[in-house]
């Protein structure tokens, strides 16, 4: 009889069936070729690639205010992914972090600039208040996909534009500080700033409550029923219906639990870091933190690629300094990696039908 002749693999196969293993693996493995492209294109601007990459990183992470500011540009990106990731897993894209993020911004000021009491009540409430405020972004949008249907990712981005011009609207009238001139708000007070910890690191606690929500969430969505119901609702809304699952209820959940962690974002920014809302203030985190929910893919994931994503933002203008390199390059470099994430993935699962067929 005649028999399929074996395909021995080599160290070669081995190593590609190590980094498709996991879709953490391939976001690594698009971060590293997105490194590799930003190279290459230095040579544009007459930079020696090596240096580029170097001084990025020395931008990043050389000398211990460079770490401490890199980890603070690490918790807003950690919540704003998972204010994709999570609304994501039921079925809903919301692309109105942004938004979110900068109206909880102002709302925590709001509070701590008119509100007085003890620090850890005052903090308490204006990051609660962030919150609620980040979830009345995402409201209408939420209605719209539950009632009429409505694509989501349209309303949530439209929601962004919405939400960032009220913020400069009220920058720059009933909430401007007399005593700038610019649209500013006043200064979060010196008490109600968020305390380093420790104290001797200069990291702010919200860094760590950052990390410690991603943590929780990751144990949720694996060893709890709501992330098993959450996951289920995502890959089959039929599927969950017919298994007893209240569908709405878990799409409206997750998205309200994304919204305010986008709002939470914003208020741990502007009292740990800014200390007061003002034009232009904000980073692009809530659309890089759609970079950050995918190249993650998991809660725990998302946290090392919120730190990688933070390099490249801290590091760009000292890359830009020393090279000559624009820091905008990096801009395209946070979009890069999910463009390749999605392909390599594509790519993979065409792998696998073929091997089925």
């Amino acid at each position: 009889m005649d028999s399929k002749p074996t395909i021995r693999k080599g160290k070669g196969s081995n190593f590609i069936q190590w980094v498709f293993k996991s879709e953490f693996s391939i976001s690594i493995l698009s971060l590293l070729i997105s490194l590799a492209i930003l190279a290459l294109m230095s040579l544009i601007y007459g930079a020696d690639p090596l240096a580029v990459i170097s001084s990025l990183f020395q931008g990043a992470l050389r000398g211990k205010r460079s770490i401490v500011f890199t980890l603070m540009q690490m918790a807003p990106l950690i919540l704003t992914g998972l204010a994709v990731y999570i609304p994501y897993k039921a079925g809903f894209f919301n692309i109105g972090g942004q938004g979110q993020l900068e109206i909880g911004a102002l709302a925590a000021v709001f509070v701590t600039t008119n509100m007085k009491g003890s620090p850890f009540v005052v903090i308490t409430v204006a990051l609660l208040v962030s919150m609620a405020v980040g979830i009345v972004a995402v409201l209408i949008p939420l209605f719209l996909k539950v009632k009429r249907g409505a694509n989501e990712v349209t309303t949530t981005i439209m929601m962004n534009f919405t939400c960032i011009n009220l913020v400069y609207a009220l920058v720059t009238s009933v909430m401007k500080d007399p005593k700038a001139f610019y649209g500013a708000t006043r200064a979060v007070p010196a008490e109600y700033q968020l305390m380093a910890f420790p104290s001797a690191t200069g990291v702010h606690i919200g860094v760590w409550l950052a990390v410690l929500i991603a943590l929780i969430a990751a144990w949720l969505m694996k060893n709890s029923v709501i992330g098993f119901q959450l996951k289920a609702v995502g890959y089959n809304q039929q599927a969950g219906k017919t298994a007893g699952i209240n569908v709405g209820k878990i799409l409206k959940g997750s998205v309200i639990a994304g919204a305010a962690l986008a709002g939470l974002a914003g208020g741990i920014e502007v009292m740990g870091v800014t200390f007061r809302v003002a034009e232009g203030w904000a980073l692009p985190w809530g659309f890089a933190g759609v970079s950050v929910a995918f190249l993650g893919a998991n809660p725990l994931g998302i946290i090392p690629v919120a730190f990688i994503l933070a390099i490249l933002e801290t590091g760009a203008r000292y890359m830009q300094a020393m090279t000559g390199v624009p820091s905008a390059m990096i801009s395209i470099m946070q979009g890069i990696p999910v463009v390749l994430f999605v392909c390599l993935n594509s790519w993979l699962m065409l792998r696998k039908l073929k091997g089925k067929n």
